[in-house]
């Protein structure tokens, strides 16, 4: 059954006290045991001295009932400490020759101010315990306030993010996407027509241009993909074996066809094979590739090198290009980022490093970049190596 709901007034006030027989009980052995302290103080008062305290000596023990067990229970020991005052300390008294007159009137003002002591230690323990209520409800808001805030701030930080991504969308649906689909729509179009014939070398070139076309809008849908996944925490993580060298070999023999002004040089320390997706290798050299025969004067080579290091398989695409700056080097694989130096030389989207980040991270790896000490950059990336024994017999014979 669903609890019932409190009101605030409720839940600020402290709890009362039931009251039974085991209740009861306890409240008059507590009260018992500190009368009889007090009784026992009185009595010691009494033997080293001839002052007599009287009833003033049990004002403390009321005190001390009514703010544990509360005000009856003060009362209760108020009747107590009467009762063995009476019996134990009267007799005594009035064989002195006290006045008994005296002696009643003391006893009624004790059992007044007992009362009063009772109700006054009794409000005190309740409005300490109200006052802790309050402050652990006032910390309690505050805490639910600090969250609340944080959670607001974390709204608008996300609501900022994806403002950015959506303008930063449609800038490249607008600039990147229309060129490649403005030719190849342009080129298919003068192909299809009848009315004109073209000589071989024209359609050749033309579907040359719409061949290169179609690859770089087919390589930016692939990022978008990576990026939109990356961004929903929805990108696929792998831990395959992948023969590095010989993908490497590949990717660079096939990026050397797009890329004809520039040349490739491949070479291989070793056969390792490493952690991670072919995939997602590929896309990345690619990616790398594009970005160093992009940003490289005609005419250079570009390097790329398979080694092996204590953290696994390395892989070091190395241009000679315009290099980069140290300061720059965290922020060039930062979402939309495009360095001053290299901006102005060629076009691009500034997503292709984030989404090489993505994935490098997706394999468990790690990604760089820097600027080489004769002009250039240098960018790779490591994957963990695969053990032999984690082979499959097929790959590991």
């Amino acid at each position: 059954m669903a609890d019932q709901a409190v009101r605030p007034d409720q839940a600020r006030r402290p709890p009362e006290r039931r009251w039974g027989l085991h209740s009861a009980l306890v409240t008059l052995g507590v009260a018992a045991l500190v009368v009889g302290a007090a009784v026992a103080i009185k009595a010691l008062l009494l033997f080293v001295s001839t002052a007599n305290a009287g009833f003033v000596i049990y004002i403390p023990a009321v005190a001390v009932v009514a703010w544990y067990r509360g005000m009856l229970g003060g009362v209760l020991a108020t009747l107590l400490g009467a009762l063995a005052d009476s019996v134990l300390f009267i007799p005594a008294l009035f064989v002195a020759a006290a006045s008994l007159d005296n002696i009643q009137l003391r006893l009624l003002a004790y059992l007044a101010g007992g009362t009063a002591v009772s109700y006054l230690s009794y409000r005190l323990r309740s409005e300490r315990d109200r006052a802790r209520v309050e402050s652990t409800e006032r910390h309690e808001a505050l805490e639910r306030a600090a969250q609340m805030s944080d959670e607001l701030g974390r709204i608008a930080a996300n609501e900022r993010r994806a403002s950015e991504l959506r303008d930063a969308f449609n800038s490249i649906v607008s600039h990147e996407l229309r060129t490649p689909i403005t030719a190849i729509y342009g080129g298919a179009k003068l192909l299809a027509r009848r009315d004109r014939q073209l000589d071989e070398a024209t359609r050749q070139e033309l579907i040359d241009d719409l061949e290169g076309e179609a690859d770089r809008l087919y390589r930016l849908v692939e990022d978008l993909l990576v990026l939109s996944r990356s961004e929903y925490g929805t990108l696929e993580r792998h831990d395959d074996p992948v023969a590095i060298a010989h993908l490497v070999r590949r990717v660079t023999g096939s990026e050397q066809a797009r890329w004809p002004a520039v040349r490739f040089a491949f070479s291989a320390s070793t056969a390792i094979t490493a952690h991670g997706d072919e995939t997602y290798v590929e896309q990345v050299l690619r990616n790398l590739l594009s970005n160093a025969a992009k940003y490289s004067p005609a005419g250079t080579t570009v390097e790329v090198v398979v080694d092996e290091t204590p953290e696994g398989a390395r892989v070091r695409v190395l241009d000679s290009g315009a290099g980069i700056h140290k300061e720059e080097v965290d922020r060039l694989f930062q979402l939309y980022y495009r360095s001053p130096e290299t901006a102005a030389k060629a076009g691009g989207a500034g997503i292709g490093l984030f989404v090489c980040r993505a994935l490098v991270e997706a394999m468990g790896g790690r990604i760089w970049a820097a600027p080489r000490p004769d002009g250039g950059s240098e960018f790779g990336f490591v994957l963990e190596r695969y053990a032999d024994d984690e082979l499959p017999a097929s790959e590991a014979t």
